[in-house]
């Protein structure tokens, strides 16, 4: 019996040794995984409706470039903390319209924030006062943009500002919506050789101004954030030559008033033979880069 005892003890023991080797041979596997991910820059249009949003995330750090409209605040929060985002390391607001500030109240009561960044233009609504009250009562960093600005995101992300200009673009469009407008940030983010063009609303005025600059360079990019969520009065046709983008991202809601995205905006796109999704029929879209080649994921 003893010797019976001893040859289960035995094996016993060898069974734990093979699990335990199993189990720390699996949890090096996901954290292969999970350091693999944390390598990747992922860029996730979210699904917010009629509005702009785009996550960032890189080497355990978050940066949010707009933040949606007021009716897509509950959205925007529950998207973020499902993407595991507690901090905002970096908030851009492209312009200071509602559908690009409108759920930074949310972002204020819900996210540690550390630091924020917008084009420098003022408004008079009450949306916008608040975001400047609560900029200065929780003493979070602020920075306007203007071109040649550089952010650099988690060391090896960074953000070339290339629009407005110092001196702004109010005479750039007769209606006030349309300064505004043409006032966004446009930045191009490069990871490697990999990069998306973000534009904000930029117009047809902004876009001739950026390709009259003469660095078309500059805009090249792998990936197009389309402006003004896929308006005729953005993305002219010799803007996208000059952009070349191999994938566009339309961020619009769906059967939206406006009958965004306007056909001539999708027929200019095809043309240049970008892939298009849009957030009204694809959902959040996701592009993940190593730096070198890049996936898109529909959400739906």
């Amino acid at each position: 019996m003893k010797g019976r005892a001893a040859a289960l003890r035995t094996a016993l023991a060898g069974c734990c040794l093979i699990l335990l080797a199993a189990c720390l041979l699996f949890a090096a596997g996901c954290g292969r995984g999970a350091d693999a991910e944390a390598e990747q820059l992922q860029v996730h249009f979210l699904d917010v409706g009629q509005a702009d949003a785009a996550l960032l995330q890189y080497k355990g750090q978050h940066m949010l470039i707009d933040t949606g409209d007021v009716d897509g605040r509950p959205a925007l929060v529950q998207r973020l903390k499902e993407k595991g985002v507690h901090t905002l390391d970096v908030v851009l607001i492209s312009h200071p319209h509602g559908d690009h500030l409108g759920g930074m109240a949310a972002l204020f009561d819900q996210f540690h924030i550390k630091q924020i960044y917008d084009n420098g233009q003022e408004s008079r609504t009450a949306m916008y006062k608040n975001y400047v009250k609560n900029i200065a009562r929780k003493k979070i960093s602020y920075k306007a943009l203007n071109r040649g600005d550089k952010i650099v995101f988690a060391g090896d992300v960074v953000c070339h500002v290339l629009w407005p200009p110092a001196e702004g673009a109010a005479a750039m469009a007769v209606s006030e919506s349309g300064r505004t407008n043409n006032q966004s940030v446009v930045c191009k983010v490069s990871f490697g050789s990999f990069s998306i063009l973000f534009t904000g609303d930029a117009q047809r005025e902004a876009e001739e101004q950026l390709l009259r600059q003469g660095r078309r360079n500059d805009l090249k990019a792998t990936v197009l954030k389309a402006g003004h969520h896929g308006s005729r009065t953005s993305s002219s046709p010799a803007f996208l030559e000059a952009v070349r983008p191999e994938a566009a991202v339309i961020s619009c809601g769906a059967g939206n008033s406006y009958g965004f995205p306007h056909a001539a905006v999708l027929t200019a796109l095809k043309k240049q033979r970008a892939d298009v999704y849009r957030t009204d029929r694809d959902g959040t879209i996701s592009v993940v880069s190593d730096g070198q080649g890049y996936t898109v994921t529909k959400e739906r």
